[in-house]
């Protein structure tokens, strides 16, 4: 049982789980794109600040986007026990710990080449782009064998094994709260997911097209490593077992007779009025300013977008400093995030799940 916050060797599994039978591989090489998610509000904040043998139950609210990274896993039959990953792909380290969780959960030997087109991403802003990598390489694994394990198995059980790289350190990774939502955004359909318990998504709503996703990062936010961030988290984990005390209860009221209904009745309106309650009337964006320190004055800038219902939609993702707006208003949005010194990533709310590029079936069953 591990409880605390010190790094750990790369491929280790804290929660296991079985998959019956042999598994063998049914695709000799799969091609796979899979999206992002932006984080709008944890359910529970209170239960991200211990660790419990990596077993996270806040709860979230995610949007899927429509940033991807693209991965390709083919079998290296004349190599067992073998990976080898492309000489392009950045974050090996995550790499090699997704590839150890999926050959510890289907216990297979044969070789991998992994290939990774994640050039263009942006860590450690609060877009999951490190569990968005773990995931979409074991979501290509499990494609090559048939897709044994079950999409809420999947999900739970990458959530509960994450870890992140260390700078300069190839053989350790830090245990990084995670509660499943980038693994859900790309597993399960649906632009907008609710996740309860432990990593177990709730329910699913698709976001009409015409609805747009502006995410603006501080020009001068200094990316910092996974190593820096987890020891200034873990400095402020009080401020989030505090609000979760505060107001848990009054999150879940609004959760299940405000947020769920909304869902039911496909009003972003109303579900991003839960959300901007969330995040500006409950602390939130204060006690995630550890990240970046100007957090409080650059969201309370920008609060008219939601208040004068620019946006339907305005939040920080995760932490931050990331923050997004979704909306059909994207001229007015975008010259206010210029005006407050943003760097923009303009996207679309992605409703599907991963998707397969290319997959290549063996010639005869291994």
């Amino acid at each position: 049982m591990k409880k605390d916050f010190i790094p750990y060797k790369v491929g280790t599994v804290f929660n296991p789980i079985k998959v019956k039978g042999k598994v063998k591989p049914i695709y000799k090489s799969v091609q796979i794109k899979f999206p992002s998610r932006l984080n709008a509000m944890a359910i529970d904040p209170s239960k991200i600040a211990s660790n419990n043998n990596l077993v996270y139950t806040p709860g979230e609210v995610v949007f899927s986007v429509g940033i991807y990274k693209t991965i390709k896993v083919k079998l290296l039959m004349d190599r067992p026990n073998e990976l080898i990953i492309s000489a392009k792909a950045k974050r090996k380290t995550l790499i090699r710990h997704s590839y150890l969780l999926m050959k510890k959960a289907l216990n297979f030997k044969y070789g991998l080449y992994i290939e990774i087109n994640n050039l263009k991403e942006y860590k450690h802003c609060g877009l999951g782009s490190s569990s968005s990598l773990i995931t979409g390489v074991a979501c290509a694994i499990n494609e090559i064998f048939g897709n044994p394990i079950e999409s809420n198995i999947l999900v739970r059980y990458l959530a509960q094994n994450h870890g992140e790289e260390i700078e300069g350190e190839e053989n350790l990774i830090n245990p990084v709260q995670c509660i499943g939502g980038s693994a859900a955004s790309g597993i399960f359909e649906g632009g907008l997911l609710v996740l309860g318990g432990e990593s177990c998504v709730i329910k699913t709503m698709n976001i009409p097209s015409k609805y747009k996703v502006i995410i603006g990062i501080p020009k001068d936010f200094k990316e910092e490593d996974s190593d820096v961030m987890l020891k200034k988290e873990i400095d402020n984990l009080g401020k989030f077992l505090k609000c979760g005390k505060i107001f848990g209860p009054k999150i879940a009221y609004n959760i299940f007779h405000k947020f769920l209904p909304a869902m039911c009745q496909n009003n972003l309106t109303v579900i991003g009025d839960v959300i901007f309650d969330y995040r500006f009337n409950m602390g939130s964006i204060k006690n995630c300013s550890f990240v970046y320190p100007n957090l409080v004055n650059l969201t309370n800038n920008l609060a008219f977008l939601k208040k004068e219902k620019i946006a339907e939609v305005l939040s920080l993702s995760s932490v931050g400093p990331g923050i997004f707006v979704i909306t059909t208003d994207s001229k007015t949005c975008l010259d206010c995030f210029k005006s407050n010194n943003l760097k923009i990533i303009t996207t679309k709310i992605e409703n599907g799940k991963y998707k397969i590029i290319k997959k290549i079936k063996c010639i005869k069953r291994m």
